[in-house]
Protein backbone atom coordinates (compact mmCIF):
# COMPACT_ATOMS: atom_id res chain seq x y z
CA UNK A 1 0.00 0.00 0.00
CA UNK A 2 3.21 2.44 1.13
CA UNK A 3 4.89 1.83 -2.38
CA UNK A 4 1.76 2.18 -4.13
CA UNK A 5 0.73 5.42 -2.25
CA UNK A 6 4.23 6.75 -3.41
CA UNK A 7 4.19 6.09 -6.63
CA UNK A 8 1.08 7.76 -7.41
CA UNK A 9 3.19 10.55 -6.14
CA UNK A 10 6.35 10.27 -8.00
CA UNK A 11 5.60 11.92 -11.90
CA UNK A 12 5.23 9.75 -14.80
CA UNK A 13 8.30 9.48 -16.53
CA UNK A 14 9.75 7.09 -19.00
CA UNK A 15 13.02 5.92 -17.32
CA UNK A 16 11.38 3.70 -14.80
CA UNK A 17 15.12 3.71 -12.89
CA UNK A 18 14.89 7.07 -12.25
CA UNK A 19 11.42 6.59 -11.08
CA UNK A 20 12.74 3.44 -8.53
CA UNK A 21 15.37 5.72 -7.24
CA UNK A 22 12.65 8.43 -6.27
CA UNK A 23 10.68 6.08 -4.68
CA UNK A 24 13.30 4.66 -2.60
CA UNK A 25 14.52 8.20 -1.67
CA UNK A 26 11.10 9.43 -0.77
CA UNK A 27 10.37 6.16 1.31
CA UNK A 28 13.93 6.78 3.47
CA UNK A 29 12.78 10.07 4.23
CA UNK A 30 9.62 9.39 5.56
CA UNK A 31 11.10 6.69 7.72
CA UNK A 32 13.79 8.81 9.07
CA UNK A 33 11.11 11.63 9.44
CA UNK A 34 8.94 9.29 11.63
CA UNK A 35 11.92 7.58 14.05
CA UNK A 36 12.91 11.13 14.07
CA UNK A 37 9.26 12.01 15.73
CA UNK A 38 9.24 9.53 17.85
CA UNK A 39 12.42 10.26 18.94
CA UNK A 40 11.80 14.00 20.22
CA UNK A 41 7.98 12.30 21.81
CA UNK A 42 10.18 9.96 24.17
CA UNK A 43 12.77 12.45 25.22
CA UNK A 44 10.00 14.77 26.46
CA UNK A 45 8.15 12.11 28.29
CA UNK A 46 12.02 11.18 29.85
CA UNK A 47 12.51 14.56 30.86
CA UNK A 48 8.72 14.98 32.55
CA UNK A 49 8.90 12.05 34.11
CA UNK A 50 12.46 12.94 35.59
CA UNK A 51 11.56 16.07 36.80
CA UNK A 52 8.25 14.38 38.62
CA UNK A 53 10.68 11.77 40.20
CA UNK A 54 12.91 14.61 41.24
CA UNK A 55 10.32 17.29 42.83
CA UNK A 56 7.54 14.76 44.20
CA UNK A 57 5.34 17.38 41.58
CA UNK A 58 3.97 16.11 38.26
CA UNK A 59 5.11 18.72 35.78
CA UNK A 60 2.30 21.46 35.18
CA UNK A 61 0.13 20.02 37.86
CA UNK A 62 -1.80 22.73 40.07
CA UNK A 63 -2.91 20.50 42.72
CA UNK A 64 0.80 20.38 43.82
CA UNK A 65 -0.11 19.97 47.21
CA UNK A 66 -1.62 16.50 47.12
CA UNK A 67 1.42 15.23 45.04
CA UNK A 68 4.36 15.97 47.02
CA UNK A 69 5.49 14.79 50.68
CA UNK A 70 8.09 17.04 51.71
CA UNK A 71 7.81 20.92 51.29
CA UNK A 72 11.86 22.74 52.30
CA UNK A 73 11.50 25.03 55.20
CA UNK A 74 13.84 27.51 53.31
CA UNK A 75 11.95 27.97 50.39
CA UNK A 76 8.20 26.02 50.40
CA UNK A 77 9.38 24.03 47.46
CA UNK A 78 8.50 20.42 46.98
CA UNK A 79 11.88 18.72 47.97
CA UNK A 80 12.71 15.04 47.00
CA UNK A 81 13.07 13.84 50.66
CA UNK A 82 12.38 14.46 54.01
CA UNK A 83 16.37 14.66 54.88
CA UNK A 84 16.04 18.06 52.14
CA UNK A 85 13.09 19.75 54.13
CA UNK A 86 15.23 21.00 57.21
CA UNK A 87 18.79 21.01 55.86
CA UNK A 88 21.85 22.11 57.51
CA UNK A 89 22.25 26.40 56.24
CA UNK A 90 25.08 28.17 54.84
CA UNK A 91 25.69 32.49 55.35
CA UNK A 92 27.56 33.38 52.83
CA UNK A 93 28.29 37.59 53.15
CA UNK A 94 28.75 38.75 49.55
CA UNK A 95 29.71 42.46 49.18
CA UNK A 96 27.28 44.87 47.17
CA UNK A 97 29.68 47.86 45.52
CA UNK A 98 30.55 48.75 41.46
CA UNK A 99 34.01 47.12 42.05
CA UNK A 100 32.31 43.97 42.97
CA UNK A 101 30.27 43.61 40.19
CA UNK A 102 28.81 41.67 38.52
CA UNK A 103 28.01 39.34 41.74
CA UNK A 104 28.35 35.50 41.55
CA UNK A 105 25.35 33.17 43.56
CA UNK A 106 23.07 35.78 44.43
CA UNK A 107 20.66 33.78 42.29
CA UNK A 108 21.08 30.37 43.64
CA UNK A 109 20.20 31.35 47.40
CA UNK A 110 17.11 30.59 48.50
CA UNK A 111 17.01 33.61 51.48
CA UNK A 112 18.85 37.00 50.84
CA UNK A 113 19.17 39.45 53.90
CA UNK A 114 20.70 43.03 52.77
CA UNK A 115 21.38 45.88 55.45
CA UNK A 116 23.38 48.76 55.04
CA UNK A 117 27.28 48.40 56.09
CA UNK A 118 29.70 51.27 56.49
CA UNK A 119 28.44 54.52 54.27
CA UNK A 120 25.26 53.41 54.37
CA UNK A 121 25.62 51.31 51.16
CA UNK A 122 24.32 47.83 51.94
CA UNK A 123 26.03 44.35 51.93
CA UNK A 124 24.23 40.75 51.50
CA UNK A 125 23.47 37.62 53.59
CA UNK A 126 22.89 34.79 51.23
CA UNK A 127 21.69 31.69 52.38
CA UNK A 128 21.98 28.13 51.02
CA UNK A 129 20.93 24.69 51.48
CA UNK A 130 24.63 22.70 52.24
CA UNK A 131 23.41 20.71 49.76
CA UNK A 132 23.00 23.19 47.14
CA UNK A 133 24.86 23.51 43.86
CA UNK A 134 26.83 27.01 44.09
CA UNK A 135 29.99 27.23 41.43
CA UNK A 136 30.70 30.53 42.45
CA UNK A 137 29.48 32.41 45.67
CA UNK A 138 30.71 36.61 46.60
CA UNK A 139 32.66 38.42 46.32
CA UNK A 140 33.13 37.28 49.88
CA UNK A 141 33.64 39.61 52.23
CA UNK A 142 33.78 40.75 56.18
CA UNK A 143 31.19 39.97 59.40
CA UNK A 144 29.07 42.33 61.32
CA UNK A 145 27.30 41.55 64.22
CA UNK A 146 23.61 42.28 63.09
CA UNK A 147 23.95 39.12 60.20
CA UNK A 148 25.11 36.96 62.90
CA UNK A 149 21.29 37.56 64.44
CA UNK A 150 19.79 36.54 61.15
CA UNK A 151 21.97 34.02 60.09
CA UNK A 152 21.14 31.77 63.91
CA UNK A 153 17.65 32.05 62.85
CA UNK A 154 18.73 28.81 60.75
CA UNK A 155 20.12 26.94 63.68
CA UNK A 156 23.45 26.34 63.71
CA UNK A 157 24.28 27.78 60.36
CA UNK A 158 27.71 27.71 58.85
CA UNK A 159 28.85 31.41 58.47
CA UNK A 160 31.26 32.26 55.79
CA UNK A 161 33.08 35.61 56.13
CA UNK A 162 36.16 37.15 55.74
CA UNK A 163 37.68 39.10 58.75
CA UNK A 164 35.14 41.50 60.00
CA UNK A 165 34.00 44.33 62.45
CA UNK A 166 35.68 44.03 65.91
CA UNK A 167 32.40 43.34 67.52
CA UNK A 168 31.35 41.23 64.71
CA UNK A 169 34.56 39.39 65.75
CA UNK A 170 33.79 39.02 69.29
CA UNK A 171 30.27 38.08 68.65
CA UNK A 172 31.32 35.13 66.59
CA UNK A 173 33.52 33.83 69.58
CA UNK A 174 31.49 34.83 72.68
CA UNK A 175 28.10 32.85 71.08
CA UNK A 176 30.23 30.19 69.84
CA UNK A 177 29.09 31.25 65.94
CA UNK A 178 29.64 27.99 63.45
CA UNK A 179 31.86 30.12 60.93
CA UNK A 180 34.53 29.57 58.21
CA UNK A 181 37.17 33.01 58.51
CA UNK A 182 39.16 33.24 55.45
CA UNK A 183 41.92 34.50 57.08
CA UNK A 184 42.28 31.15 59.17
CA UNK A 185 40.60 28.38 56.64
CA UNK A 186 41.59 30.06 53.32
CA UNK A 187 41.92 26.86 51.52
CA UNK A 188 38.25 26.58 51.74
CA UNK A 189 37.90 30.24 49.53
CA UNK A 190 39.96 31.06 46.22
CA UNK A 191 41.41 34.61 44.80
CA UNK A 192 40.27 35.17 41.16
CA UNK A 193 43.10 36.71 39.35
CA UNK A 194 41.21 38.17 37.39
CA UNK A 195 40.15 40.75 39.77
CA UNK A 196 41.53 43.46 42.14
CA UNK A 197 41.57 42.34 45.51
CA UNK A 198 40.16 42.70 48.36
CA UNK A 199 37.31 42.12 45.69
CA UNK A 200 38.14 38.57 44.28
CA UNK A 201 37.16 35.95 47.26
CA UNK A 202 35.05 33.33 46.47
CA UNK A 203 33.62 30.26 47.69
CA UNK A 204 31.35 27.69 46.39
CA UNK A 205 29.42 24.51 47.70
CA UNK A 206 32.26 22.27 47.43
CA UNK A 207 34.45 24.24 49.14
CA UNK A 208 31.35 24.13 52.12
CA UNK A 209 30.73 20.83 51.96
CA UNK A 210 34.31 20.00 52.34
CA UNK A 211 34.65 22.04 55.42
CA UNK A 212 31.45 20.60 56.88
CA UNK A 213 32.70 16.80 56.52
CA UNK A 214 36.00 18.51 58.25
CA UNK A 215 34.23 20.46 61.01
CA UNK A 216 30.77 19.84 61.16
CA UNK A 217 30.84 16.43 63.06
CA UNK A 218 31.96 18.88 65.74
CA UNK A 219 28.70 20.50 66.29
CA UNK A 220 25.58 20.22 67.61
CA UNK A 221 22.81 20.28 65.67
CA UNK A 222 19.63 22.60 66.43
CA UNK A 223 16.60 22.62 64.86
CA UNK A 224 14.90 25.51 63.01
CA UNK A 225 11.43 27.14 62.18
CA UNK A 226 10.67 28.57 58.73
CA UNK A 227 8.65 31.04 57.16
CA UNK A 228 5.04 29.78 56.65
CA UNK A 229 4.05 30.03 52.56
CA UNK A 230 0.81 29.76 51.53
CA UNK A 231 -2.14 31.94 49.41
CA UNK A 232 -2.52 35.92 50.32
CA UNK A 233 -5.40 36.04 52.53
CA UNK A 234 -4.96 39.65 53.98
CA UNK A 235 -6.12 42.79 52.53
CA UNK A 236 -3.18 43.62 49.36
CA UNK A 237 -2.28 47.05 47.11
CA UNK A 238 -1.69 46.22 44.03
CA UNK A 239 2.10 47.32 43.39
CA UNK A 240 4.40 46.38 39.89
CA UNK A 241 7.54 48.59 41.24
CA UNK A 242 9.06 50.15 43.93
CA UNK A 243 12.65 51.67 44.89
CA UNK A 244 14.27 51.91 48.51
CA UNK A 245 16.79 55.05 48.86
CA UNK A 246 19.53 53.49 50.96
CA UNK A 247 21.48 56.22 49.91
CA UNK A 248 21.71 59.04 47.05
CA UNK A 249 22.32 57.55 44.06
CA UNK A 250 21.92 54.21 45.77
CA UNK A 251 18.18 53.51 44.80
CA UNK A 252 17.51 49.91 45.04
CA UNK A 253 14.05 48.91 42.91
CA UNK A 254 12.02 45.72 42.45
CA UNK A 255 9.76 45.57 39.51
CA UNK A 256 7.46 42.76 39.50
CA UNK A 257 7.29 40.37 35.94
CA UNK A 258 4.10 38.67 35.20
CA UNK A 259 4.94 36.41 33.21
CA UNK A 260 7.73 35.04 35.42
CA UNK A 261 5.72 35.84 38.26
CA UNK A 262 8.83 36.77 39.97
CA UNK A 263 10.15 40.05 40.97
CA UNK A 264 13.29 41.81 39.49
CA UNK A 265 15.97 43.44 41.32
CA UNK A 266 17.07 47.05 39.80
CA UNK A 267 19.64 49.78 40.94
CA UNK A 268 18.70 53.03 40.09
CA UNK A 269 16.85 52.25 37.73
CA UNK A 270 18.64 49.30 35.66
CA UNK A 271 18.38 46.36 35.78
CA UNK A 272 20.51 44.28 38.04
CA UNK A 273 22.25 41.27 36.66
CA UNK A 274 24.56 38.82 37.63
CA UNK A 275 27.74 36.83 36.26
CA UNK A 276 25.29 35.20 33.98
CA UNK A 277 23.97 38.20 32.57
CA UNK A 278 20.39 37.45 34.29
CA UNK A 279 18.41 40.16 36.15
CA UNK A 280 18.88 39.10 40.03
CA UNK A 281 15.14 37.58 40.97
CA UNK A 282 13.09 37.44 43.83
CA UNK A 283 9.62 35.75 44.63
CA UNK A 284 9.29 37.51 47.89
CA UNK A 285 10.22 40.96 48.72
CA UNK A 286 10.17 42.12 52.31
CA UNK A 287 11.19 45.97 53.54
CA UNK A 288 12.01 46.00 56.97
CA UNK A 289 12.59 48.81 58.50
CA UNK A 290 14.86 48.96 61.65
CA UNK A 291 16.42 51.18 63.53
CA UNK A 292 19.87 52.23 62.61
CA UNK A 293 22.73 54.37 64.14
CA UNK A 294 26.19 55.03 63.48
CA UNK A 295 28.90 53.46 65.67
CA UNK A 296 32.57 55.03 65.09
CA UNK A 297 34.20 57.01 63.30
CA UNK A 298 34.50 54.34 60.36
CA UNK A 299 30.66 54.68 60.04
CA UNK A 300 30.05 50.70 61.24
CA UNK A 301 26.17 50.49 61.78
CA UNK A 302 24.26 49.22 64.59
CA UNK A 303 20.65 47.64 63.83
CA UNK A 304 18.18 46.78 65.80
CA UNK A 305 17.36 43.29 65.30
CA UNK A 306 15.80 41.88 68.35
CA UNK A 307 12.02 43.78 68.69
CA UNK A 308 9.28 44.64 66.37
CA UNK A 309 8.70 47.32 63.58
CA UNK A 310 7.15 48.16 60.54
CA UNK A 311 7.53 46.54 57.39
CA UNK A 312 6.02 45.68 53.80
CA UNK A 313 5.56 42.66 51.93
CA UNK A 314 5.77 42.47 47.84
CA UNK A 315 4.48 38.93 46.41
CA UNK A 316 2.72 38.34 43.40
CA UNK A 317 2.33 42.07 42.59
CA UNK A 318 0.89 42.74 45.85
CA UNK A 319 1.75 44.80 48.48
CA UNK A 320 1.31 44.14 51.98
CA UNK A 321 1.18 46.64 55.02
CA UNK A 322 3.08 44.85 57.93
CA UNK A 323 4.77 44.57 60.92
CA UNK A 324 7.78 42.33 61.80
CA UNK A 325 9.31 40.78 65.02
CA UNK A 326 11.55 39.06 66.66
CA UNK A 327 11.78 37.65 70.33
CA UNK A 328 15.40 36.98 70.78
CA UNK A 329 18.96 36.47 69.15
CA UNK A 330 18.21 33.13 67.44
CA UNK A 331 13.85 32.94 67.17
CA UNK A 332 12.65 33.96 63.39
CA UNK A 333 11.90 37.29 62.72
CA UNK A 334 8.11 36.68 61.87
CA UNK A 335 6.00 39.00 59.35
CA UNK A 336 1.99 39.75 60.07
CA UNK A 337 -0.59 41.67 58.65
CA UNK A 338 -2.48 44.55 60.32
CA UNK A 339 -5.05 42.05 60.94
CA UNK A 340 -2.52 40.31 63.21
CA UNK A 341 -2.31 37.41 61.36
CA UNK A 342 1.04 35.86 60.12
CA UNK A 343 1.37 36.60 56.77
CA UNK A 344 2.37 33.74 54.08
CA UNK A 345 4.91 34.15 51.67
CA UNK A 346 5.17 32.82 48.08
CA UNK A 347 7.11 29.74 47.74
CA UNK A 348 10.47 30.60 46.17
CA UNK A 349 13.50 32.89 46.52
CA UNK A 350 12.66 35.83 49.70
CA UNK A 351 14.43 38.94 49.97
CA UNK A 352 14.69 40.99 52.57
CA UNK A 353 15.77 44.21 53.08
CA UNK A 354 16.56 45.85 56.43
CA UNK A 355 16.59 49.86 56.06
CA UNK A 356 16.53 52.35 58.47
CA UNK A 357 14.03 53.92 59.28
CA UNK A 358 13.43 56.97 57.54
CA UNK A 359 14.29 55.25 54.34
CA UNK A 360 12.54 56.57 51.18
CA UNK A 361 10.26 53.78 49.97
CA UNK A 362 8.27 54.94 46.31
CA UNK A 363 5.53 52.92 45.06
CA UNK A 364 4.66 52.99 41.36
CA UNK A 365 3.08 51.00 38.90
Amino acid sequence: MIKRFFESALPLSDNRKDNRRNLALLIVSACLLVVAIFAVVYIIFLRNRSTAEITGVKPNSVNIIEECKNFSKLTGLCVANAELVSPPIIAVMIENIPDAYPLHGLNDASIVYEAPVEGGITRFMAIYSASSTVVKAGPVRSARPYYLDWASEYGDALYMHCGGSPDGLDEIADRNIFDANEFYRGSYFWRDSARIAPHNLFTSSENWQRYLSVYGGKRTARDWTGFKFGDIATNTESVAKFNLEYIKRFVIGWQYSSPSTTYERLLNDELFLDDKNQPITADNIIVQFASVSVLDEVGRRKIVTVGSGDARVFRNGQMIRATWKKESENSRTRYFDMNGAEIAFTPGRTWIMVAPLNTPLTIGN
